[in-house]
Formats: structure tokens, C-alpha cells, sequence
């Protein structure tokens, strides 16, 4: 069976280009979508294995349609590439706090972009088998344990103290609950953590730290017990 690849470009030219070289594996099978709006309604409706999104969109960008897919019960899991000019390693690592695989760098090496992709199919592939593995009373107790510390955390944040532990905490966090295959605890994590780097740079309030951490609090709850989204 073929691996489906969807990919979000405002470029014709662009998603020309990359159906042209993705064609040419015949383990691929591509489709292409000129906005994140159109990419959300395909991903629901086609399930691709892999999408590849631009950052750099009108209307609704890369980091947004990202947020629209982890919102869905049904495209919540699909892995996401950024395709981007951006390469710094915190540009990566902001990427990845949202919930993205990876990024692969504009412009591409059009002789390395199959080994890309096929890269992070192997690796979601990887993610999933090793979530079947795992035991499901580990992460259930990691799950009261993080709620638990989190909670102890909060009121000390709200009075003026510094993030440091909260930001700890809901890092690690993002990591383990995306392999365990809680794609919703893992992105709600990350959005605390982004809120937390926010106010670490004076661009955020931590009204809206605390909020996002609720929210955050409740999935943990709510999932404690439960099998992964």
C-alpha cells in the first residue's frame, strides 16, 4: 500500500515541484492543497500518513493549521513536517514544542527530499509501534504524578514565581504523552510550554499561562485512566 503524502503550500509552483520528485518513488502518493483551510477538510477526508505544510501562509498559517489539526479527534495523530526557510535550532525546537515531527529547510535539496519524507514516515511508524509496546498503568501514573506536581506548581507561578518548573514539567511532558500516543495531553502541554516561553520574554501574560495550564490539569483527569486519543 501506498504511503499517502499531503502537502500545504500557498505556491503552485512549489507543490508542482514536490508531486513532481515525490512521483517518482512508487511506494508514494501525493496530494497537494493551495491553503491550510483546504488542507484541514483533505486531511479529515483523505488521512494521509504524512502532511508537509509551509509556515508562511495568508490567512491561516503553518502553526494554525497545525492547531486545527490537533483539534480533531481524526487528524489529531497524522505527523506534520513544516517546510520553511527558517533552519536555527530554536526555530526547530519551537516547531517541535507545537507538536510538529520536524522541518525540512527551503529550499529543499530536491535529491534528498524522498529520504526525507521517507524518514518521517519511518519514524511515525517507529511512534506507533512503540505506543502499542508500552504498558498503560505507567503512563496513567506519570499522568496523576505530573497533574499532581503541576497543581503544587501553579498558585507559587500566579503569586510571581519563576516559571522554570512549570516550563520543566510540561516539556517533559509534551515528549511522553506524544509517544504514548495522547496526541491531546501532548499538544496542550506544548501550548503551556509556548505561553511560558511568552512570559520568559515579556510577550505573555501569565493569566493566559494559568488558563492554558487548567485546561492542560483537566485532560490529565480525564485521561489518567483511559486509553491514548
Amino acid at each position: 500500500m501506498k504511503s499517502r503524502i499531503l502537502h500545504i503550500d500557498d505556491d503552485p509552483a512549489m507543490l508542482k515541484v514536490v508531486a513532481a520528485v515525490l512521483s517518482r518513488d512508487p511506494d508514494l502518493e501525493t496530494r497537494g492543497c493551495l491553503s491550510a483551510e483546504e488542507g484541514v477538510r483533505a486531511a479529515a477526508e483523505w488521512l494521509p500518513d504524512l502532511i508537509l505544510s509551509d509556515v508562511s501562509m495568508p490567512d491561516v498559517d503553518g502553526v494554525q493549521f497545525l492547531e486545527e489539526l490537533r483539534n480533531q479527534p481524526i487528524t489529531m495523530s497524522i505527523p506534520v513536517v513544516f517546510t520553511t526557510a527558517c533552519g536555527r535550532f530554536d526555530d526547530i525546537s519551537d516547531f517541535r514544542s507545537l507538536g510538529a515531527s520536524g522541518i525540512i529547510a527551503k529550499p529543499f535539496n530536491l535529491r534528498e527530499l524522498i529520504s526525507s519524507v521517507r524518514g518521517y514516515l519511518e519514524l511515525a511508524a517507529a511512534a506507533v509501534d512503540e505506543a502499542e509496546s508500552l504498558p498503560d498503568v505507567e503512563i496513567r501514573d506519570r499522568f496523576r504524578e505530573d497533574a499532581a506536581l503541576l497543581r503544587e506548581l501553579r498558585e507559587p507561578f500566579e503569586s510571581g514565581a519563576a516559571p522554570d518548573g512549570l516550563r520543566h514539567v510540561a516539556h517533559k511532558l509534551v515528549g511522553v504523552a506524544g509517544i504514548y500516543g495522547f496526541a491531546t495531553i501532548s499538544a496542550a502541554a506544548a501550548e503551556v510550554e509556548r505561553a511560558l516561553k511568552q512570559v520568559v520574554h515579556h510577550a505573555g501574560s501569565r493569566a493566559d499561562v494559568v488558563s492554558r495550564l487548567d485546561e492542560l490539569l483537566d485532560l490529565l483527569d480525564q485521561n489518567s485512566g483511559l486509553r491514548p486519543d
